[in-house]
């Protein structure tokens, strides 16, 4: 992955991060603001519940008393007032439980027992009752103590508030109110509402300026990346456009000069290179022919004798010499027989195997092929290539001057030897220019061929 996509990415998981931990330390203060604002709402519920009328409440709690520990069986008979100081105290229950959120509102007496409950599912029937004075069968609001099931204090989860009902020092009784927790979890979700999309906004706009601040850094980096990598390809004349003065721009400035130095340290190697052939060339190249001198032909020979015996591979070696050389350079001058030897190089070159066979000029006017990889049949099958190779065509020698004939007929004499098991160089020389001695004994223009002695 590249740092033009990291960077980004990294950049923006780290907002990410910031934003999440900034959203979360707000949905927490927002969830203790609203816990709070919940608290003193319930405490002052509660208060105002408190504030019933203290004769009404007493009235109905000594009644809830009786029927709590008189005899079921007794029939409990309530009188009007009874009924009315009811209406008092289920007014302030259904003015508290018709508040948002209030699940209930009970009265309790001063011993903690429930006197008069009230939950949001029959507010509104405590309602109309309250409203409805004339109805013929108004029914009594009026519970049983057994049928009410709140305790005081209880559930203690932080929405259940309780206020006593004070006559002086004395505590008459309590009231207490129970708020619906969805409140709490409805408020969250509002601010939820509210808080998110802001921080989606703060995440897209670090995105854009993660993506921005990519192209301020990222670019000249993957720019100067870029032409590093065509530096390392061999493109030396690759440089960067500096466009600023910071540290990037320093970097590209040493990266220049690094390319310049580089380029011209190329530039110098390569003069010397040019220099060190030419004298390479000088050294082991006939200035006539073009074929490797004496010296540095032995030296690829006796490299080749020691590989053919390391691995037990056959060498040959042929010796060549030019009949009647002398004759030659008597009778037309030693210019054309500088043409006649430059003339049987480059037949002996396409007479041998490019690239495998070596050609040297060895002496004035012999020459000496070394076959690698190659056996005796083989060796003679190429010394009367060679030879016929020479002999087959005049050599032309129109434009010398004082030379009478256009062209003549130049052969030459090849000895054959092949090296099989260990031995030296100068045995394989000698072996090969006894048999040349022998060619020319025999009558010239022909090949002889002789074991190395053991």
């Amino acid at each position: 992955m590249s740092l033009k996509i990291k960077l980004p990415l990294v950049v923006s998981l780290l907002v990410l991060l910031s934003v999440a931990g900034v959203g979360y330390f707000l949905i927490r203060y927002e969830q203790n603001v609203l816990r709070g604002e919940l608290a003193r709402r319930g405490d002052l519920l509660a208060k105002q519940l408190a504030g019933v009328d203290r004769v009404a409440f007493n009235l109905i709690a000594r009644e809830s008393e009786y029927l709590r520990l008189a005899d079921s069986t007794l029939l409990f008979k309530r009188s009007s007032s009874s009924f009315e100081k009811e209406r008092v105290l289920s007014a302030a229950l259904s003015e508290t439980v018709e508040s948002p959120g209030v699940m209930e509102a009970v009265f309790f007496d001063w011993n903690g027992f429930p006197v008069l409950c009230l939950d949001a599912v029959n507010a509104t029937r405590l309602r109309e009752e309250i409203e409805d004075d004339d109805g013929p069968e108004r029914v009594s609001l009026f519970q049983h103590p057994d049928s009410i099931h709140s305790v005081l204090g209880e559930p203690a989860d932080g929405f259940t508030f309780t206020s006593p009902l004070l006559i002086g020092p004395d505590t008459l009784g309590f009231a207490q109110v129970r708020i619906d927790p969805s409140v709490l979890d409805r408020a969250i979700r509002d601010a939820l509402m509210t808080v998110l999309p802001m921080l989606g906004g703060i995440l897209g706009v670090s995105v854009l300026l993660s993506l921005l601040f990519s192209m301020f850094f990222t670019v000249p980096v993957s720019r100067l990346k870029k032409h590093a990598l065509e530096l390392s390809k061999g493109n030396l004349a690759a440089r960067v456009k500096v466009r600023s003065r910071d540290e990037l721009g320093l970097l590209g400035e040493v990266f220049n000069k690094m390319a310049h130095n580089l380029q011209r340290t190329y530039d110098e190697i390569q003069e010397k290179l040019v220099e060190i052939r030419r004298l390479f060339k000088m050294a082991t190249e006939d200035g006539l022919t073009g074929l490797y001198v004496k010296r540095y032909f032995l030296e690829l020979l006796a490299g080749e004798l020691r590989r053919s015996i390391r691995y037990e591979r056959p060498l040959s070696f042929l010796m060549c010499d030019v009949d009647y050389f002398k004759r030659i350079n008597d009778t037309y001058g030693h210019p054309a027989g500088d043409v006649v030897l430059r003339s049987i190089a480059r037949r002996l070159s396409v007479a041998t195997r490019e690239g495998i066979d070596i050609i040297g000029r060895y002496g004035g006017e012999e020459f000496a092929v070394m076959l690698p990889e190659t056996d005796e049949e083989t060796a003679w099958v190429i010394a009367e290539r060679v030879r016929k190779a020479v002999g087959s065509e005049p050599i032309s020698l129109k434009g010398m001057g004082g030379v009478g004939e256009n062209q003549i007929t130049v052969t030459i004499s090849v000895g054959v030897t092949t090296a099989r098991e260990t031995t030296s160089l100068d045995r394989l020389i000698a072996a090969a220019d006894r048999a040349l001695y022998l060619a020319k004994e025999n009558g010239r223009n022909r090949s002889a061929a002789l074991a190395l002695e053991r």
